[in-house]
């Protein structure tokens, strides 16, 4: 059985009601997390005058119709004078593969629209609530501002910053260990955990990992038992191509290898020939792949939400670097023991959210220097999904 606990208290919200259909909105939205990438997540409930939901729909899939329409067109009566709540802000632009929002929800006579939060695509950007407001239309912006910005966080870091939302994961033992002794695999985390790791990677778009993870531990890289829309991208930092030909990573293709001038061209055609795309960069601090332009190639491919699943030293080049915006960090009750064996790194983010996985506990952190840090509580209401992914 899962515990959720909330890591600050949520502060009390005006407009109870709001908050709550606003609550059921972001539910909504978040099932579309893993199709409608690069779009955002964004859900929509309808409720009448009789403060009874007469429809409800979200965003399934990239190129699909987004949940406005779809909330619209589910409505069991007429929308006329009912109220609207969005996650995230009606579109009005027309440069895309569906009609506008906007004109949708002015013609089906919707007296009232609540907005989380304003969308930061600059084509819309505050322009779709001012358009709902010459038409008459009563707009409240902000209710669950927080997390509304927080579960498209990664849409922002991608229009914004041209950049991948990036989340770190890791396991650590009771005494802070994530490795046996000379880098030796052990099973930290229990077997629940482990389970929930392959639903956590199916909610991103690429699996990122540096060599020596390849080297001590061989992955499959995959969501395995998981459904999704595209296959995951795998992406392995590899300076000087030390990563075994055999290597299971390398099944089935799919697989982006980053390394420096220092790899031989030989060993980068046999990756190639055994199926991986190889990207040469000129080598950054202490002679390793640059973490900034990984990014922005892995940007440039669509990639919206990178998992990062890094040893000790790869997880303290993107602290260090300011370049993770969260971290899931999986606590184990175990006690290791080992003399020497690899320590966690020292993570003083503020801890948002945790779930009990049978024994085990997933700590949620959010990086407050990151350019998409909401705040605290922001992950109060997506922990409760977090939570139920793990069977809760």
């Amino acid at each position: 059985m899962l515990r959720h606990r909330q890591i600050p208290r949520m502060s009390k919200l005006p407009g109870s009601l709001d908050v709550q259909f606003m609550r059921r909105a972001i539910a909504l939205a978040m099932r579309g997390r893993g199709a409608v990438e690069p779009n955002p997540m964004v859900g929509c409930v309808i409720v009448g005058s009789d403060g009874q939901v007469i429809g409800q729909g979200f965003h399934q899939v990239f190129g699909g119709p987004h949940a406005e329409p779809q909330a619209i067109a589910s409505c069991t009566q007429s929308p006329r004078g009912a109220t609207a709540y969005v996650t995230l802000e009606p579109c009005c632009h027309t440069d895309k593969k569906t009609p506008p929002c906007v004109p949708a929800v002015i013609a089906a006579g919707l007296a009232r629209v609540v907005v989380g939060c304003n969308d930061p695509n600059p084509p819309v950007a505050g322009r779709g609530v001012r358009l709902l407001r010459e038409a008459g239309i009563r707009v409240d912006e902000g209710v669950l501002g927080p997390q509304c910005r927080q579960l498209i966080a990664p849409f922002t870091a991608r229009i914004v910053h041209r950049r991948p939302y990036v989340t770190l994961k890791w396991a650590r033992s009771a005494d802070g260990k994530v490795a046996g002794a000379a880098g030796r695999r052990v099973q930290i985390s229990n077997e629940a955990s482990r389970r929930l790791v392959h639903e956590l990677r199916a909610r991103c778009d690429a699996i990122l990992v540096g060599v020596n993870t390849v080297l001590a531990d061989d992955p499959l890289l995959t969501a395995r038992g998981v459904a999704r829309m595209r296959p995951l991208l795998r992406v392995v930092l590899d300076s000087r191509l030390r990563m075994p030909l055999t290597a299971r990573v390398l099944e089935g293709g799919g697989v982006l290898v980053f390394c420096t001038s220092a790899a031989s061209p030989d060993r980068a055609e046999a990756l190639r020939q055994r199926g991986a795309e190889v990207i040469g960069l000129s080598a950054g601090d202490g002679a390793r792949v640059p973490l900034d332009a990984v990014l922005a190639e892995l940007h440039r491919r669509n990639v919206m939400h990178l998992l990062v699943e890094p040893g000790p030293t790869l997880a303290a080049a993107f602290v260090a670097a300011n370049l993770a915006d969260r971290a899931w960090v999986f606590r184990s009750p175990r006690v290791l023991g080992e003399a020497g064996a690899p320590s966690a790194i020292a993570l003083d983010w503020p801890a948002v959210a945790a779930v009990d996985v049978a024994g085990d506990t997933l700590v949620e952190y959010l990086n407050p220097a990151s350019a998409v840090y909401c705040c605290a509580e922001a992950s109060a209401d997506i922990a409760k999904v977090l939570g139920c992914a793990a069977g809760g």
